[in-house]
């Protein structure tokens, strides 16, 4: 009987446990909001609201204690530096669990374990992209506008490549030329292939003499039988015995 337990095994040993909520805290504050089971998502509530609350002391001492427990350096510094400014006003409750439904399968109950105060589909703080100039003075995130326009002009150009070779190419393949080999060793090929074939002329001449003399051995023993008067051999045919009806 599980009396005076305080939490929920998960189907998995005490270590993978352990290591499976320490991911599912530092993906919440990686993407604002997770997508998992029930239990898991009320299991992993606690911790990443523990982990809040060391952050707004701000200390260098709880701040080693997040990082034993989130072993990410740029996790703890978002959480301790931008997270934490969400929740000044707030002593608790800095999470929420929404409930989904049942899974698709094995029916398990899904829910959503989002941070309170993040809005959807922005990016947290702290999430900053590199602001990179492109060659016209232009600043685009990450260096995604010129990355976009030179796969285009690529694409263009191989194009333009493949049709240009389309006109080029002739219907009728080019015929290759075949090596000269030695003249000897032309010789000797040619005799080769001529031995072959003397030796197959010799073997159906031989087959046909062997047929030829086997078609007038019993030519010759029938014209001594009918001289004889002795009647032909004939198998016997047995017919089969039919079983009479009682």
């Amino acid at each position: 009987m599980r009396h005076r337990m305080s939490h929920r095994r998960l189907g998995v040993p005490s270590n993978r446990r352990k290591a499976m909520l320490k991911q599912l805290v530092e993906a919440l504050f990686l993407h604002g909001r997770i997508k998992t089971t029930l239990a898991r998502a009320k299991e992993t509530r606690p911790l990443a609201e523990h982990m809040v609350t060391l952050a707004k002391k701000g200390s260098l001492h709880h701040r080693r204690q997040a990082l034993s427990f989130i072993p990410r350096n740029d996790v703890v510094h978002r959480l301790f530096d931008h997270i934490v400014e969400w929740y000044t006003d707030r002593s608790g409750g800095y999470t929420r669990i929404i409930k989904m439904g049942p899974r698709m399968g094995d029916a398990a109950p899904m829910a959503f374990l989002e941070l309170v105060d993040w809005i959807p589909g922005e990016k947290l703080a702290g999430q900053h992209t590199k602001v990179v100039k492109s060659e016209t003075g232009e600043e685009t995130p990450d260096g995604k506008g010129e990355k976009d326009k030179k796969a285009k002009e690529e694409k263009k150009a191989k194009a333009k490549k493949k049709e240009e070779k389309k006109v080029k190419a002739v219907s009728v393949k080019p015929v290759k030329k075949k090596v000269s080999r030695d003249a000897e060793k032309d010789k000797k090929i040619s005799e080769r292939q001529a031995e072959k074939e003397k030796l197959k002329k010799e073997r159906t001449a031989a087959r046909e003499k062997t047929k030829k003399t086997k078609l007038e051995k019993k030519a010759q023993s029938a014209t001594k039988a009918k001289k004889a008067g002795a009647k032909p051999r004939v198998k016997k045919v047995k017919k089969a015995k039919k079983a009479k009806k009682k």
